[in-house]
């Protein structure tokens, strides 16, 4: 079989933003229900996909983890929307192949699953696109996909144990948010376990992140943007956001985690099917950065958006030009932009600040709580309804599944240095400062006026040092308990 591309050309689906789709009859009108933002999918050559599309509306009304309706929020239509974007890829297989869905052997699936295992980014040609992780996470929707249509073709035995399409059901526990333990299954094709065990988790390194804030220095844009990209960068390093929790901060936010002894930090949760806040801690550094860019760039592109009478939207993060919300996309997009101008070839993107950040939480954790091994993580998580409720708090996870991949990850890194629940926050808050004191030195050799740089100096000391005295704070406090 020849090789063919299955991901990176052409997106097949859109998504519907006004969509609205008939419920049923009461009092002999027709009643709707609100689509918006479903997505539609079409096959390469541009017809619909009528069964892709059926799917879509189930998975519409399917409830999600906490019971309510599976995400379409975002540009990219939220759960449904990775869904859409899973099939996409056997759909754009079936076409090139010349097969129908229900044509499809256990053969043909697993070269599907070869394809895509074999996919390589252009520009790194080592670098597979999809790890291990990924790559058995968009099998097991297709295969769902799959299942779905063998039963609305009245063929109940097309994707099973002894199917057309063999599986194997699989058992694994997760600890709800009621402390309760619950066993669930997952599909699983022979095809999921060859190949390179792929790490689920892979952070960026500092290193890169240095080169991403040089190329915001060495690019020829204006203010608002250099200072908005830092501002970005940032938050991801420090306080772990998805890209739509951090599109979608708030002035209001900033403003009452600044009031606050120990700053948490609110943020919208947007994986849970529901809209839920959860709260983080930060430092008063970041918070400042924030403030800085909220009352100098900010408030210059809101003039524009308020100045025809409309009111401020309370969003932290805005077009310069529009004053309108940032997209999350943006934010992916100027990751992007900032890679290819560092010259990074290894994959850079927003969702690896967020493992850098939650690796380097666990990491704290183990040396706060003295964990001998991964297993006591565990047992620590599954015991302890506190204990995991703050770390849900801070990562934004619902499971202790979500949660695994990075205390091993954190535990086989703690086995190589040796640190102080101390020394890992003071790093973390002289790492900021560090940050800070650079991006004001590139002020000043832009024309920032000294007696501003030396003030500016002066604030940024000040909150490290309040920061340092909060830490030896919280570390008093975990060794009284």
């Amino acid at each position: 079989m020849t090789k063919i591309k299955l991901a990176g050309e052409r997106q097949l689906y859109t998504n519907l933003p006004n969509l609205k789709l008939y419920s049923h009859h009461f009092d002999e009108k027709i009643q709707l229900k609100d689509g918006a933002n479903l997505p539609f999918l079409v096959w390469p050559d541009g017809t619909p996909c009528i069964v892709a599309n059926l799917y879509m509306l189930t998975l519409r009304d399917n409830p999600g983890r906490s019971g309510a309706p599976l995400s379409r929020r975002g540009a990219k239509g939220g759960t449904i929307g990775d869904y859409a974007g899973k099939i996409s890829q056997l759909i754009r297989f079936c076409y090139k192949e010349h097969l129908d869905f229900l044509d499809l052997t256990d053969i043909d699936f697993s070269n599907f699953i070869s394809e895509l295992r074999k996919q390589r980014f252009e520009r790194n040609q080592i670098q597979r696109q999809k790890n291990e992780s990924t790559l058995i996470k968009t099998g097991q929707t297709c295969l769902k996909f799959l299942q779905f249509i063998g039963n609305l073709a009245g063929h109940q035995n097309f994707v099973s144990t002894t199917g057309t399409i063999k599986i194997s059901n699989r058992e694994y526990f997760i600890r709800n948010g009621r402390r309760e333990t619950i066993k669930k299954t997952t599909m699983h094709h022979h095809t999921f376990s060859e190949g390179e065990s792929g790490d689920p988790r892979n952070p960026i390194s500092k290193g890169n992140i240095n080169k991403l804030r040089q190329a915001i220095d060495n690019m020829p844009t204006s203010r608002f943007i250099n200072q908005r990209r830092h501002l970005h960068l940032s938050f991801l390093e420090h306080a772990g956001p998805r890209r739509g929790e951090l599109s979608a901060l708030t002035v209001s936010a900033i403003d009452k985690a600044s009031k606050m002894s120990k700053p948490m930090l609110d943020f919208i949760t947007l994986k849970q099917g529901t809209l839920k806040i959860r709260q983080v801690p930060v430092t008063n550094m970041l918070l400042s950065q924030a403030r800085k860019f909220i009352n100098t760039q900010r408030a210059d592109a809101m003039k524009n958006y308020t100045k025809s009478g409309k009111l401020d939207h309370d969003q932290v993060f805005v077009s310069f030009g529009t004053g309108k919300p940032l997209a999350d996309t943006g934010i992916t997009n100027e990751i992007h932009i900032l890679r290819k101008a560092a010259r990074i070839e290894e994959q850079a993107c927003a969702h690896m600040f967020r493992h850098a950040f939650c690796t380097n939480l666990f990491i704290t954790l183990f040396e706060q709580h003295k964990f001998s091994n991964s297993k006591e993580f565990e047992i620590r998580l599954l015991t302890d309804h506190f204990f995991f409720s703050d770390i849900r708090q801070w990562t934004g996870h619902k499971t202790l599944e979500g949660l695994l991949p990075y205390i091993n990850r954190a535990y086989s890194r703690i086995n190589r240095i040796n640190h102080s629940i101390s020394i890992a926050h003071l790093l973390s808050a002289q790492d900021q400062f560090d940050t800070g004191l650079t991006l004001l030195c590139q002020d000043l050799l832009k024309g920032l006026a000294p007696s501003k740089f030396v003030s500016e100096i002066e604030v940024l000391t000040r909150l490290r040092n309040e920061d340092y005295r909060s830490i030896e704070r919280a570390n008093d406090e975990w060794q009284f308990e």
